[in-house]
């Protein structure tokens, strides 16, 4: 079901959810202030839904409809949406989430969002009860887990293949006996030198 059908009292019960926590950083509130008129537009997928954020210096309003045009839209998966706030100083721009409009707005609203001191499992935990908060951050910790492992996974093994199958990097043993031998070199062209100057 789209979020445009949700009540106003579903989207007005997590903004105040959302602002309660917010107003106990406010070193937090002050940074969003800095965002203020600024807006957020949200394009998820899988479900699909759009929401809008509008930064202040009380927290950050929810909104359904927005009649006028965004400053940034975020786009992609809800999963990959929801873990902006929680990942930390990850990239997950075109990772899953994609960006129109200014970057820098998106880079400065997750930067603040992954300095918080907030404790989005708690928050997650008052919007869907306890046991299926716990599941769902967890669920979003194990994404954010299996992202980190697949990239170091995937480059470890780049890597490899360049340096062992393809031949075309050299390995770190054999960089380490290049230097020696112009280490060497650079000595007997030295030596080479000062005999010169001695004829």
């Amino acid at each position: 079901m789209p979020l445009q059908m949700f009540s106003a009292g579903v989207l007005g019960f997590a903004e105040q959810s959302l602002n309660r926590i917010l107003a106990q950083d406010p070193v937090t509130l002050d940074r969003l202030g800095e965002l203020g008129g600024k807006v957020v537009a949200i394009d998820a997928s899988l479900p699909a839904f759009q929401l809008f954020l509008l930064p202040h210096s009380e927290g950050i309003d929810l909104l359904g409809h927005y009649a006028g045009e965004a400053d940034v839209t975020l786009s992609g998966d809800a999963l990959s949406l929801a873990r902006l706030p929680i990942a930390g100083n990850e990239v997950l721009f075109g990772k899953g989430v994609e960006l129109r409009g200014d970057a820098a707005l998106a880079h400065r609203l997750q930067k603040i969002l992954a300095d918080t001191r907030i404790d989005w499992e708690a928050w997650l935990g008052n919007l869907l009860g306890d046991a299926a908060g716990h599941e769902a951050a967890r669920l979003l910790r194990a994404l954010g887990g299996y992202g980190r492992d697949s990239a170091r996974s995937l480059l470890l093994n780049t890597q490899e293949y360049l340096q062992e199958e393809a031949r075309l990097l050299p390995t770190r043993v054999e960089i380490d006996i290049f230097l020696d031998e112009v280490d060497e070199l650079r000595e007997a062209v030295d030596r080479l030198e000062a005999r010169i100057n001695r004829l």
